[in-house]
């Protein structure tokens, strides 16, 4: 697959990109357009931007829909601009240092030295405008909002609501074609806010990997997650083994053990019992009861 564009409304595109199988997003106002995620490096940015360019020449500003290297590794390409998201800048920069570092090595050990290069080169570009709630974000015309989610994902998903075109750019809170990553996520709490989410019935759904889908396909997905977490919640009360819970997890084994060493992650251990104060073996005191044998005189 080459990358291509897809036009899912009225001046509303999704990217799709080869690596990864990732779908990045677009919106276009009067005034100016935002830009949805930037891809893995400055070089997948610059090619985005590029392709952005052939679509409208107008001024953009870039959203985070998470914080996984994917989705933010390409703004440097973009230049100086608003960048939103959900998390501070000192939070992607600690973190993004840390994802590259691993994903780096990953792409020599896999022997693609290339694209380790372009993502050790990549300067990376925090967020300079936070989201707390929600935010509408005036494009001239057209007004987005962008609204924090979670935790689910992640601990600071954001999605991208366009309501006069009624899409959903959901992030990596839904994916089609490949199971969701749980290496990060909160699997008991995750279905719970994409159902609240959908609450609005978007006709159309941009995931952050894999072809856009509409509403059904997402409500399907998220009766897909729900059921992830009870069978975490049931492999935790003793009801199934892990073994079991994995075997009948929706998304298959492997993503169901992530899910389930996730949870076990997040879930305290039970606390230690407090010690007990020995028991008082005194014996206790004896029990007197007083027989009273008494008698009234009634005559007057």
């Amino acid at each position: 697959m080459s990358d291509r564009w897809i036009e899912v409304a009225d001046r509303v595109w999704a990217r799709r990109l080869e690596e990864l199988d990732q779908t990045l997003g677009l919106v276009v106002g009067d005034d100016c357009c935002l830009v949805i995620d930037t891809g893995i490096s400055a070089e997948a940015g610059f090619a985005f931007a590029t392709a952005i360019r052939e679509l409208t020449d107008l001024p953009w500003q870039v959203a985070y829909t998470h914080d996984h290297f994917d989705h933010w590794f390409g703004t440097s390409a973009f230049g100086e601009s608003s960048v939103w998201a959900v998390a501070d800048g000192a939070h992607y920069v600690r973190f993004g240092d840390e994802q590259r570092r691993k994903w780096v090595a990953k792409y020599r050990l896999d022997g693609r030295e290339e694209e380790a290069r372009q993502m050790g080169a990549s300067r990376l570009v925090p967020p300079n405008c936070r989201v707390q709630g929600a935010v509408g974000l005036n494009l001239g015309g057209r007004t987005v909002v962008l609204r924090q989610v979670g935790p689910a994902h992640s601990d600071n998903d954001m999605v991208v609501e366009v309501p006069d075109a009624g899409v959903l750019f959901a992030g990596d809170l839904l994916e089609q074609g490949a199971p969701p990553s749980y290496s990060s996520a909160f699997p008991i709490e995750w279905p719970q806010a994409v159902e609240h989410l959908l609450g609005w019935k978007p006709p159309v759904v941009v995931p952050g990997h894999g072809e856009p889908g509409d509403y059904w396909w997402a409500r399907a997905q998220v009766r897909d997650l729900a059921e992830v977490a009870r069978l975490c919640a049931e492999a935790a009360q003793g009801f199934l083994t892990e073994d079991e819970a994995a075997e009948h997890g929706p998304f298959g084994p492997e993503t169901m053990r992530t899910a389930i060493a996730r949870w076990k992650e997040l879930t305290p251990p039970a606390p230690e019992p407090l010690p007990q104060p020995e028991p008082d073996r005194t014996p206790p005191a004896p029990v007197v009861i007083y027989d009273f044998d008494y008698q009234i005189d009634m005559r007057p």
